[in-house]
């Protein structure tokens, strides 16, 4: 697939290197007071019922005051409700998508949605991806027309300005920032909708050693899917040759477990799948990514010097 780029007056520009990787350029004028804000969402089914839109809104507002880049890994769509699908329910239809065109109605409103304003800015202006998830692909395999595709063109539509670009089941988004005098510095996360059934004791904790042992250039392993909630570090050690010197380097990495939107526990009257399977509550949130500037410090003839090396640092937190 030809390269595509866009500019956003966001602040930061994007291309689409295909569907598995996605490149986000962001010039930094100054390191004073800098941070960069990254959201990572999963497993909204905005189209659901059971969706608490309101969290989801709450989020997407704060990305356009922080100015932050949203990073959407799959399942965006609920999509079970259409004819055919054995998981189908009524009671979780919600009334507007109760038509014939049952898909184009999810699309439609799913657009409208995301292209609302906020402080006089589109929330689709701070999208970047949105990948795929279990529910689109299962879409696609029985319908024969793909979900993402769908909504990320109908957002374009709606928003030309937006440079959201549909990512696959898994892939990766290459950060790269410009510090001007300062060098340019990069960041990377592997994102992945998800495997794995999760667990209800380990909550799909273990999927992070899995990841860990077969991928490499990452900073950071995003995954979605089983609605867990959660941050491991994995930290690994590198063998490091620099000028000549050998030296042995503690790299962390981090495994993040996103969240979801979707409440199909508590809001589905005491029954479905999600209350008998005995799993109990998931946690209605998503996550936060906040980028620093870090400057190296070295020690020197017994006094600490400044070495002006700039690194970054990153912290994850929860979107509540």
């Amino acid at each position: 697939m030809a390269r595509r780029r866009s500019q956003s007056k966001a602040g930061f520009s994007v291309e689409h290197h295909g569907r598995q990787i996605h490149v986000i350029k962001v010039d930094v004028p100054s390191t004073k007071n800098w941070e960069q804000w990254i959201l990572l969402r999963s497993d909204a089914h905005h189209d659901s019922k059971h969706c608490r839109r309101d969290i989801e809104l709450r989020h997407l507002q704060e990305a356009v005051e922080r100015n932050a880049i949203v990073l959407d890994l799959g399942d965006c769509l609920d999509l079970m409700q259409g004819r055919g699908d054995n998981r189908a329910s009524k009671s979780s239809l919600r009334s507007g998508l109760l038509a014939s065109n049952y898909f184009d109605r999810v699309i439609r409103e799913a657009a409208e949605f995301y292209t609302q304003e906020h402080n006089g800015i589109k929330l689709s202006r701070q999208f970047a991806l949105v990948g795929q998830g279990n529910h689109e692909s299962a879409w696609l395999k029985f319908h024969e027309t793909c979900p993402t595709d769908n909504l990320v063109r109908a957002i374009r539509t709606s928003d030309p300005n937006s440079q959201v670009g549909a990512g696959a089941y898994g892939g990766y988004v290459h950060f790269q920032f410009d510090f001007g005098g300062g060098g340019r510095r990069s960041w990377t996360i592997r994102y992945m909708h998800g495997a794995s059934s999760g667990g209800i004791m380990s909550m799909g904790a273990l999927d992070a050693k899995r990841a860990a042992s077969w991928i490499v250039d990452a900073n950071l392993i995003a995954i979605g899917h089983t609605h867990d909630s959660m941050v491991v570090p994995l930290p690994r050690e590198r063998f490091r040759v620099q000028n000549g010197k050998y030296f042995i380097e503690n790299e962390d990495v981090g495994f993040v477990r996103v969240g979801t939107y979707k409440d199909e526990f508590y809001q589905t009257d005491g029954m479905g799948w999600a209350v008998e399977r005995g799993g109990g509550p998931k946690p209605l949130r998503a996550k936060w990514i906040r980028l620093y500037p870090l400057w190296e410090t070295s020690r020197g003839n017994g006094k600490s010097y400044s070495r002006g090396v700039l690194r970054l640092g990153w912290d994850v937190l929860d979107a509540c």
